[in-house]
């Protein structure tokens, strides 16, 4: 039998105690977790505190947003009158719904042939909104109504440059150059009456394309009818 002495391995630390201590050599592994506690525990409760501030605070952010968002649709669907669209534009104007606000607006004052305030409400409208496709709308609302307020210049420029949007949709670009041929064609303007039907022709849309050879064949100088008559 061999007389020699077993030497004691001391026990195992879990990852991360620390193994110098005030502790004995021979202390056991209760002892010594209990002594890493005692030293690292206020940090470590510290750090859980920390995170579950942060995480209350972050449900507790996405919580008022959300009801801040409710808030506001809430705020827009009581909105009935020209006035009180115009004061939630005012107030939310950052908010999409400010856009639609300013739409609904300008569609009712172009309605009441109040031309000069609906090309005014079109062009916030415009502002408001990122959707290129709601922009081109609203800006044809703008051509439109200052076409009709007598601002000619200012409106078939505007229907121009809805007319050649390519992010605009085909349909808004096809009605928008039909009015600016009409527009030109009123104001005598036969060649750039011509251009803004080419323009429609080389559009995928069947509807103003029809409209367009329509007009295009009073625009033969042969065949040309004077509007109104």
């Amino acid at each position: 039998m061999s007389t020699k002495k077993k030497v004691s391995q001391p026990p195992e630390l879990p990852p991360g105690m620390n193994p110098e201590s005030d502790l004995p050599p021979d202390a056991d592994l209760e002892e010594r977790f209990n002594d890493f506690w005692k030293k690292n525990g206020t940090g470590i409760f510290g750090g859980i505190a920390i995170g579950a501030v942060v995480v209350v605070g972050i449900q507790l952010f996405q919580y008022l947003d959300v009801k801040k968002e409710e808030g506001i649709r809430e705020a827009f669907a009581a909105t009935e009158s020209v006035a009180s669209k115009l004061e939630f534009a005012d107030e939310y104007p950052e908010h999409a719904l400010a856009g639609l606000a300013h739409l609904q607006v300008a569609d009712e004052q172009y309605a009441s042939e109040s031309f000069v305030d609906a090309a005014e409400s079109y062009a916030a409208a415009a502002r408001d909104f990122e959707d290129p496709t709601i922009i081109s709308r609203a800006l044809m609302g703008q051509g439109m109504s200052l076409l009709q307020s007598g601002n000619v210049a200012s409106g078939q420029s505007v229907l121009e440059a809805v007319a050649l949007d390519n992010s605009a949709l085909k349909q808004t670009r096809g009605e928008a150059a039909f009015h600016l041929a009409i527009s030109n064609w009123e104001s005598g303007d036969l060649e750039g009456a011509q251009k803004a039907i080419d323009i429609i022709l080389e559009l995928d849309t069947p509807f103003w394309a029809y409209r367009a050879n329509l007009l295009s064949e009073r625009l033969n100088p042969g065949l040309v009818t004077e509007p109104g008559s």
